[in-house]
């Protein structure tokens, strides 16, 4: 975790999702790709570790009014490539007037995958151009949006699944901390102050529920890509641009 963890102040869960070995023995390459939080609390001090991360492009998973209420921060003036692909029309579905039970998240992630595909290959095709790395995708707590993401890029470029479940578990504790900074924040508080626990977790079983789940229901995550749109070529084009040569 310390190793991927980069430590900014204002931002609490932005991480590199280099060095995953894949089932052939490649590793995906460091620097390349993050993964984020919402990112328009990057202080002074932050902001000069983004540029030396040489960050090319943010692609957003939030909403568009859910961007809008918060504003880039001072990214907003930086010379990105900045990529609003939403992956819900609107904030959140209504929980109080569904179960909340241990499943609950996979099957929430289930419906992303519904509700979203044209934002996921829309990263995707992001991803398949050069010109966009150093990225880094986001969403508000970095966890749901953002882990769907992570999991079908590393399913896409073979990482093993176990390696995707403990990626997924690592944003637990940044959560933890992310709530408290949003407890302090009297325009967002209201978005976890009554939050069932089950909401803000980011168990490895729920990952693994998930992805059990495509397979049954897909053939699999590469094969879910592939149905929803994304180019069996894009897939190789970001094996080449995200692996190294093993």
């Amino acid at each position: 975790m310390a190793d991927r963890l980069v430590p900014f102040t204002g931002v609490l869960n932005f991480r590199d999702l280099g060095g995953y070995e894949t089932e052939d023995g490649r590793h995906t390459r460091w620097g390349r790709l993050f993964r984020s939080d919402a990112m328009h609390d990057l202080t002074e001090e932050d902001l000069e570790v983004f540029r030396g991360l040489g960050i090319a492009s943010v692609v957003d998973l939030r909403s568009v009014s859910e961007v809008e209420r918060t504003g880039r921060g001072l990214l907003t003036h930086e010379p990105l490539n900045f990529v609003n692909s939403p992956v819900l029309t609107t904030l959140q579905t209504d929980e109080s007037r569904v179960d909340i039970d241990e499943g609950y998240m996979a099957r929430r992630y289930l419906e992303y995958l519904k509700m979203g595909a044209p934002a996921f290959v829309r990263v995707f095709e992001e991803m398949t151009n050069a010109e966009s790395y150093p990225l880094v995708f986001n969403c508000f707590l970095g966890k749901d949006r953002t882990g769907v993401v992570a999991a079908l890029v590393l399913s896409c470029l073979g990482v093993r699944r176990s390696s995707i479940v403990e990626d997924y578990a690592l944003t637990a504790p940044r959560v933890v901390l992310i709530v408290e900074k949003l407890l302090r924040d009297p325009l967002l508080r209201g978005e976890v102050a009554h939050d069932n626990p089950l909401l803000l977790g980011a168990r490895e079983e729920t990952m693994s529920n998930f992805l059990s789940e495509v397979d049954q229901r897909f053939g699999g995550p590469i094969a879910w890509a592939l149905g929803a749109g994304v180019p069996g070529e894009s897939i190789e084009r970001l094996r080449d641009l995200l692996l190294d040569e093993g």
